[in-house]
């Protein structure tokens, strides 16, 4: 009996066993599957996430990259710009030698503070000296003997300028002139009536003459006597510098205008009665400031230019911006210093000298 319990005891622990190993195979064969999915899983999962990452950083360094670049941009940009000017500057800047600096006439002043005087441009006349004019008439009426002169000759101070038979004592007489002038009048001829109601010549000296100045109302109160003024002859490079010496007090009622005049000296006799005229009166500026003379502004690539001395004998153009100006001088806003050495003449021969170089530089790179 002992054996058949002890049997069966040793039965149902085999059957145990035997259970316990295919239970133990179906649990590894399934264990190892749902690693293997988990792996998957997280491999999947992994490869997202550094996916995700990898897109991030390559975003975050495209962005840091275009952040680095337009960083580095300016900079660069304004060092380019810088070397581009500073090129742009030196081919511009004009060296010549000492013989082609006289030959184009270059001469040096320096910027200095002034007042801008604005000038009133007035239209006249030239005209005789009144003052110096002299009209001649017999001192008795009678009969015309002789007439010496003709209009346009000259006479001298005592010189006999006509006879006349008087009609009160039957005699002859002889008319002198009073000074020495021009004929500028003669209403006399030989055996005609004169009388000393009438005169027979008119006599003016040209040594200075006068020069009427038309002054419209709008300009009335900036004309005063003792003002110089600049004259120039129309139609003609003759010109002439006097002061004003009289002004009319009241107006000319064709012209409406009031008459300003200037005595001018006539040795030469190149000022003629009847010619017309421009005067330039120069008045009172504004505020002081840099002034340079007028010719010393060029206009150069679009920008109003001087020439400054960057050298012996050699010449830079800088911009400036300019403001009220004369016949004479022009106010500088901007670009200059007080003191700079800068070139008042032959600015225009520089200025040509770079065209002429840019000219030839494009034409040789075209070819």
């Amino acid at each position: 009996m002992s054996r058949i319990l002890n049997n069966n005891r040793l039965l149902v622990l085999l059957f145990i066993a035997v259970i316990g190993l295919l239970l133990g195979s179906v649990s590894v064969t399934g264990g190892g599957e749902d690693d293997h999915e988990h792996e998957d899983t997280l491999a999947q999962e992994q490869d997202k996430h550094e996916g995700h990452d990898h897109d991030d950083v390559a975003h975050e360094n495209d962005g840091h990259d275009h952040d680095t670049d337009d960083a580095k941009h300016p900079d660069e940009q304004t060092a380019t710009d810088a070397h581009a000017g500073h090129d742009h500057e030196d081919e511009l800047t004009v060296e010549l030698s000492p013989e082609a600096v006289k030959l184009a006439g270059i001469s040096i002043s320096t910027v200095g503070r002034g007042r801008i005087e604005q000038c009133i441009e007035l239209p006249g006349e030239v005209g005789f000296n009144e003052d110096r004019v002299v009209h001649i008439a017999p001192r008795f009426a009678g009969i015309a003997l002789k007439a010496n002169y003709r209009i346009g000759d000259h006479v001298s101070f005592g010189d006999v300028v006509a006879v006349v038979e008087s009609n009160e004592s039957m005699s002859a007489y002889s008319i002198k002139a009073p000074m020495s002038g021009w004929v500028i009048s003669r209403h006399v001829t030989a055996g005609e009536f004169v009388s000393e109601e009438n005169s027979i010549y008119v006599i003016a000296d040209l040594s200075t003459v006068w020069v009427n100045l038309a002054v419209y109302p709008k300009d009335a109160h900036r004309i005063r006597k003792g003002q110089v003024v600049e004259i120039d002859a129309v139609g003609s490079s003759i010109r002439a510098t006097g002061k004003i010496e009289y002004i009319s007090p009241i107006m000319d009622l064709r012209t409406r205008s009031l008459t300003a005049r200037v005595v001018l000296s006539n040795m030469d006799k190149v000022w003629r009665p009847g010619a017309f005229v421009q005067a330039m009166i120069a008045t009172e500026g504004g505020d002081e400031g840099l002034v340079v003379d007028k010719g010393a502004v060029q206009f150069l690539e679009g920008q109003s230019v001087v020439f400054v001395v960057d050298g012996t004998n050699r010449f830079r153009p800088i911009d400036v911006v300019t403001g009220a100006g004369n016949a004479r001088q022009i106010r500088i806003l901007h670009g200059l210093k007080d003191g700079a050495k800068y070139v008042s003449g032959g600015a225009f021969e520089l200025k040509a000298k770079i065209v002429t170089s840019n000219m030839d530089a494009h034409a040789g790179h075209s070819h």
